[in-house]
């Protein structure tokens, strides 16, 4: 697998951080996690393709984590995507009354060309091509929740937006990667949202191969986020950066 960071920033609008987005891509699948405002064009940057894609797991209902789904359905009706395969979007109990309220807005978003697949999450596990993916309720929303994406390569974990839950600690056992907020510094905690520090306490306890730390608000700027998970954590850390490329089991990827 290879996992492509698209946004590592959060609703603040800065030059270099856009907001919540990332591409996996295994043998058989390219899956968006989150799609916020931006993500899309990152999602050029990086190599990406529209074709190619087959699905996108929404962690919640903010702005900042899917702005950009009103988007990719305006983008799908065009000529140049039609007949292409299926498009699938997972989110939880919410979803249908979201693209519902998209639709009505701009009716133009109705699928035009491609079959479009709404499918509302409950927590447990679901195939997804050659994934295997599990859903974790997380505290941050009555609607959040973290995405386990597994294969035989290798498994990685996506919080979405959190705050301290023993979910965490589950949804990221023995993964080989742990995506995970870590919103501002340690002594600058928001409610609904993890820091550095706590981050990586629940990284260690989950035993997560490594951690990478997302999700960075501007109070981030000037601080050592790494020393401050280090001293909770002892594997691998990695602050995210907007395409940045993490290999998940296959070192020759990217």
């Amino acid at each position: 697998m290879l996992l492509t960071i698209l946004g590592s920033g959060t609703a603040i609008p800065v030059p270099d951080r856009f907001p919540a987005g990332y591409l996996l891509q295994t043998q058989t699948a390219q899956v968006l996690i989150d799609c916020g405002p931006g993500v899309l064009r990152r999602l050029v940057q990086a190599g990406g393709d529209l074709h190619k894609l087959d699905a996108v797991l929404l962690t919640h209902y903010h702005t900042d984590h899917c702005a950009d789904l009103a988007a990719l359905l305006f983008a799908l009706r065009s000529p140049n995507f039609a007949n292409r395969k299926p498009m699938h979007l997972f989110g939880a109990p919410g979803l249908l009354r979201l693209v519902q309220k998209l639709t009505e807005a701009w009716p133009w978003l109705q699928p035009r060309g491609y079959e479009l697949e709404l499918h509302e999450v409950l927590p447990g596990t679901f195939p997804l091509a050659d994934l295997e993916v599990t859903a974790v309720p997380i505290r941050h929303t009555a609607q959040s929740l973290g995405y386990r994406c597994t294969t035989a390569a290798g498994s990685v974990a996506f919080s979405g937006d959190a705050d301290e839950c023993e979910e965490l600690v589950l949804l990221a056992r023995d993964t080989d990667v742990f995506v995970c907020d870590a919103a501002t510094p340690d002594d600058e905690k928001l409610d609904g949202h993890l820091t550095p520090g706590l981050a990586a306490r629940h990284a260690a306890r989950a035993a997560t191969h490594k951690l990478v730390l997302t999700h960075f608000y501007p109070a981030c700027d000037g601080h050592d986020l790494r020393a401050e998970a280090k001293a909770h954590y002892d594997g691998p850390i990695v602050l995210a950066e907007d395409l940045q490329r993490i290999p998940i089991g296959q070192p020759d990827w990217g």
